[in-house]
């Protein structure tokens, strides 16, 4: 079944999903009893990384979906079918019905689900990277002038925590996000965030020059002092 408004196929195979979600749940009251362990398959890569994912990093459409899904299915586990492995595939794609009549995979499922779970195909298809429905933050970037706005080193470096704090968490779900005072780790962070800025203020083609392992200009003040760029992509000299 799919709805009269059209759709993409990513969306339908996860409104698929929503619909295994919410049969999961009736399935689970009914039953009354004490259940262990809760598979649900998808043949659907897109779909999958989609649940897999936190809602609020996808569009509206998606993301409201994977919402239901993952609160419908937390004690659940959810895992990639392969195509030929999947009897939905047989109805979908067309079967005439003496096929279907002598079909194991439609009347008994995938043979490997007979076995035990370590026999179950793995999740390796390669996660897709387009048609994700990916949501746009737009976060704003450090001003360079941030360095001329305040007159102490250490107001300047809680400011700049609390602007590295905000970029953070306006991409992680709200039950996940910081809201506790700043941390050591927190002002380190943010010092060595502004002494970028600041290099890159001041040495922009000495900077350039080393990432692409390139010497830097036999003009640059920097020449005699054996500038480098180390693990944290900080400018340093003397090695």
């Amino acid at each position: 079944m799919a709805p009269l408004k059209q759709l993409t196929i990513p969306r339908l195979e996860l409104c698929a999903a929503t619909l295994l979600a919410k049969l999961y749940k009736k399935a689970i009251r009914a039953l009354n009893i004490t259940v262990n362990e809760s598979h649900l398959w998808t043949d659907s890569s897109i779909a999958l990384t989609w649940i897999q994912g936190p809602p609020n990093r996808w569009k509206t459409f998606v993301g409201n979906r994977v919402a239901l899904i993952q609160e419908e299915t937390a004690s659940a586990t959810w895992r990639h079918v392969p195509t030929q492995s999947n009897p939905a595939d047989l109805i979908s794609r067309g079967v005439d019905p003496a096929s279907l009549s002598s079909s194991t995979l439609w009347w008994k499922g995938p043979q490997w689900l007979t076995q035990e779970p370590s026999s179950w195909p793995t999740t390796d298809f390669n996660s897709p990277t387009e048609n994700l429905e990916i949501r746009t933050v737009h976060v704003a970037q450090l001003p360079e002038d941030i360095t001329q706005r305040f007159s102490k080193l250490n107001r300047l470096i809680r400011v700049v925590a609390y602007c590295r704090r905000f970029t953070t968490n306006c991409r992680q779900p709200k039950a996940t996000r910081q809201t506790t005072t700043l941390t050591t780790q927190d002002l380190d962070e943010a010092l060595t965030c502004y002494v970028k800025i600041v290099q890159q203020i001041s040495y922009p083609q000495e900077i350039k020059d080393l990432k692409k392992q390139q010497r830097i200009a036999a003009t640059s003040s920097l020449k005699t002092l054996h500038p480098f760029i180390d693990q944290e992509r900080l400018l340093r000299v003397g090695r």
